[in-house]
């Protein structure tokens, strides 16, 4: 199997079931939502469960990590063609921190071989997943959001790659990525510790809704939706605040990811309902607009996201810290 240079398995925005459970038509997907102060050892313990499912896998590959939106290319009529179902050659050319036009072709993750998977071990999955580090142990670019995803309880890890061993096979070669990239090391993972909690107390009955919208928002939503330091490591003192660039080259338009905290500068008037709503829908609120075309919403990918799943997202998001930063725009 060739080198991944650039994507690797399952896709943003960013975000299933308690983590023993794992069915896609459960009102909730998220691991058991913890207090505060047993977040960081419950959520320790929960990586290290082992169970998983198909049909989590193929829950979260479609409509928590979207990772058809990198992954799957789209046809002539610009809309996803389903016949190369995850099979890669989707491109990127973006402008690099000193200049450099860098293409980045999303892989085939088929079982195809040698295309796709077909040749890689159940580790070689998680580790280029969860580290960035492919099969030929060299490291992936980080628009691959491999840091955030490091975050994965080891369940649904385990069930993206039980997933990914069904996808058929599909011969579709992806081109290499342009100029050659090895980061050494890969960007490091995010530190869940400053990850901010939901501002309800524990005693609220929302509580546990919103610890389970965090698990989801921050293997989902962080990626896109934080600014970025140095060394590709996200600004987490501004969490889900925007400000993350997107620089495309070949004419497009810079788009700037939006403030989804409840400030003024973000969503303050906003309620649960209108995110939701939002969410599923990939529409702003009032204006009833179009997300810019970097938001991977819509109908066949957040819009069929659990109700429970999504309501969990949007009770997070709406108890975060507000944070000022912005109003950014996304241009048409």
């Amino acid at each position: 199997m060739k080198t991944f240079a650039g994507f690797v398995v399952a896709g943003i925005l960013a975000a299933a079931v308690v983590v023993a459970c794992a069915s896609s038509t459960s009102s909730s997907s998220s691991p058991p939502a913890t207090t505060n102060g047993d977040a960081g050892a419950d959520a320790a313990a929960a990586r290290t469960a082992t169970t998983g499912t198909v049909e989590r896998g193929q829950y979260l590959v479609d409509h928590v990590l979207v990772c058809g939106v990198c992954h799957t290319p789209n046809g002539p009529d610009g809309k996803p063609d389903l016949t190369k179902y995850l099979a890669g050659s989707r491109s990127y050319d973006f402008a690099d921190k000193d200049g450099t036009v860098i293409t980045v072709n999303a892989e085939n993750l088929t079982t195809h071989n040698p295309e796709g998977l077909a040749t890689w071990s159940d580790e070689q999955i998680r580790t280029a997943l969860t580290v960035g580090i492919d099969d030929e142990h060299i490291a992936l670019y980080p628009i691959m959001p491999y840091p955030e995803y490091s975050l994965l309880t080891r369940a649904d890890v385990d069930s993206i790659i039980q997933y990914l061993r069904t996808v058929p096979a599909n011969d579709n070669v992806v081109p290499a990525d342009y100029p050659y990239f090895d980061q050494n090391p890969p960007a490091p993972p995010v530190d869940d510790s400053k990850i901010p909690h939901t501002t309800l107390p524990s005693s609220s009955p929302d509580f546990a809704a919103a610890e389970r919208g965090r698990y989801l928002a921050a293997v989902a939503c962080l990626n896109c939706h934080t600014e970025q330091l140095e060394a590709d490591v996200p600004n987490l003192a501004k969490a889900f605040a925007g400000g993350k660039k997107y620089t495309f080259v070949r004419g497009a338009p810079e788009h700037t990811s939006t403030n989804i905290t409840p400030d003024a500068t973000g969503l303050a008037s906003w309620s649960v309902d209108d995110l939701v709503a939002a969410l599923k829908s990939n529409t702003e609120k009032g204006t009833g607009r179009t997300f810019c075309s970097t938001h991977p919403g819509g109908a066949e990918l957040y819009g069929k996201m659990t109700d429970g799943d999504a309501r969990d997202i949007a009770t997070y998001i709406h108890t975060l810290p507000p944070v000022a930063n912005g109003p950014f725009k996304c241009l048409p």
